[in-house]
């Protein structure tokens, strides 16, 4: 009998031991051969992941029926934005100004009356801050509109109190007073960039005859820009989305460049200390990085470029996550605070979806890529909804109306008929909020994620030994902060992957997989056994919490 009783209670200890729970997991692994059950933390609607969303403004909501954008339909549709999990909205150049996109001001202390009264504005900011959305505005320095009545004045006459607030010289003699140091801000002449001025003079402009440029070694220039800033911090801007930074001077590694833009952000940050500035440095990450000496944020588009090179050929893809750090790697050596904004398209680029070949699971994969790497995500406004544009026959291309719904659209613009985004193209907000496999569904829901883990915000990125990874399309990395870990796996490539778990786990020094948190695509986790395994079908991605 004791005999028995022994070998009954060793069975007894045996079965234990075998049903025994994996510690790594939670919660209980389902049967082998079964699907891992998805579990993300709920969102409590905290807007945390700091991401940002750029507003053309002409083509973004119509408010007051006239067929423009303005400052009317962009506060009505605050709340879509914080719904979406928007933290804050940039806004393209909304002063006077004679052209349709407004990057040639003529007046630095008012509203575009297309767009609204100043009225309409503080509106739209009050809003904002009720729904805890930042509101920052497009600062055009470098240059002002031909019609700006400085200019107007300063082209008058050589002797004009604003001659020396533009950047003139005598037209048969431009590359000696270069030369000499007469003309401040330019070192080198090139015939494209000087328009005569009719009075044997001719002046400096960097983009354009319509756009010259101001002298910003003017301090009276100087000034007056600080005193345009102040202007609409005291209206309760949160600060300035900076144009053209690099083409202050014409150097764009002029030590009197960078420090320009020094002195400016520390007197916006005296004037108030929780002002927000990101620069647009137009160039690859060894001509941005020391810029960041001056400036706390510039956007990456390096990191951008990388990210449509890879999913248009994947030979390099699983590369993706180093070459990203090696930009961060060259921004370190010139700030240990950096904003690193990150972007997709924007309003003077291709539209992501066209870059990427019209391919949607491409565009997926790339806002996944955004929305999950580190950094302050920027968003152009109709990305969300897979919005298309070249801009090859004109940069109008890239800036269309934004499709709210199909029917009667009273939120439409209808400035320009668009050539790219059409219904017959797009599919409309309305219409994809619908549909939980449309473009709109993913950005909410890895937009979601952003705002419920930290470790997406803002923790550590970690991808192992590239070199020792098999498939060049299987793009993954750790995001971590505070002992939260996520495991993040994109397929870049057009045909389905299948992966052992228990392969990235050893290559990140994991302990194993807690859960599978969300997926874009239809990419999967399955346990066969003590084995998991990852599917990744075309264009997928998927994110794991990890132990």
């Amino acid at each position: 009998m004791k005999t028995r009783i022994l070998i009954l209670a060793l069975f007894a200890v045996i079965l234990a031991s075998c049903s025994k729970k994996d510690d790594s997991v939670t919660p209980t692994p389902p049967d082998s051969g079964t699907e891992v059950g998805f579990q993300q933390r709920t969102w409590d609607g905290q807007n945390r992941g700091d991401v940002f969303y750029e507003i053309f403004v002409r083509s973004f909501a119509d408010g007051n029926g006239d067929g423009i954008g303005d400052f009317k339909g962009i506060t009505e549709k605050l709340a879509y934005l914080h719904s979406l999990g928007i933290s804050g909205i940039w806004l393209t150049p909304m002063n006077p100004s004679p052209s349709y996109h407004g990057y040639d001001v003529t007046d630095y202390k008012a509203t575009n009356p297309q767009f609204g009264t100043m009225a309409d504005f503080e509106a739209l900011l009050a809003e904002a801050k009720r729904q805890n959305i930042k509101v920052i505005i497009d600062f055009v320095i470098n240059h002002t509109s031909s019609q700006h009545p400085w200019f107007v004045d300063a082209k008058s006459s050589p002797t004009s109190a604003h001659r020396s607030w533009y950047l003139f010289a005598p037209t048969g003699s431009i590359q000696e007073w270069i030369s000499s140091g007469k003309v401040p801000t330019v070192s080198t002449y090139n015939a494209s960039e000087w328009h005569s001025n009719g009075d044997g003079y001719s002046y400096y402009n960097a983009f354009w005859d319509q756009m010259p440029d101001l002298n910003l070694a003017n301090p009276d220039v100087v000034n007056a820009i600080n005193d345009a800033a102040k202007f609409w911090l005291d209206k309760g801007v949160d600060g300035f989305r900076l144009d053209a930074v690099k083409h202050a001077w014409q150097d764009p590694k002029a030590a009197d460049g960078y420090a320009f833009w020094k002195s400016f952000a520390n007197t916006m940050k005296a004037y108030k200390p929780s002002v927000y500035l990101v620069g647009e440095v137009l160039d690859d990450a060894p001509v941005v990085a020391p810029y960041f000496g001056s400036l706390p944020a510039l956007f990456n588009f390096k990191a951008y470029w990388k990210l449509t090179e890879f999913l248009n050929t994947t030979t390099y893809a699983k590369w993706y996550p180093k070459d990203f750090q090696d930009i961060l790697n060259s921004y370190n050596g010139y700030s240990s605070t950096y904003t690193n904004a990150t972007k997709l398209s924007n309003h003077d680029e291709d539209r992501v979806l066209s870059t990427l070949g019209s391919v949607m699971g491409r565009a997926k994969v790339a806002a996944a890529v955004l929305l999950t790497m580190p950094g302050q995500p920027y968003i152009y406004y109709g990305e969300e909804i897979g919005m298309k544009g070249l801009k090859a026959s004109g940069d109008e291309n890239v800036r269309e109306p934004f499709l709210w719904m199909l029917g009667t659209d009273t939120y439409r613009t209808t400035w320009r008929t668009p050539t790219f985004s059409t219904n017959a193209t797009v599919t409309p907000l309305a219409q994809q909020q619908g549909d939980a496999t449309s473009i709109y569904a993913m950005y909410k829901k890895f937009l979601e994620l952003r705002n419920t883990y930290p470790a997406l915000a803002s923790g550590t990125l970690a991808y192992g030994d590239i070199d020792s990874q098999p498939d060049n399309e299987l793009v993954y990395y750790l995001r971590q902060k505070d002992g939260e870990k996520l495991l993040v796996m994109h397929n870049f490539g057009s045909t389905s992957k299948t992966v052992s778990l228990a392969t990235i786990v050893k290559a990140l020094n994991l302990s194993g997989i807690k859960a599978p948190v969300a997926q874009q695509g239809g990419a999967k986790v399955t346990l066969s056994g003590s084995t998991y395994t990852v599917t990744l079908p075309e264009y997928s991605s998927i994110v794991a919490e990890m132990n």
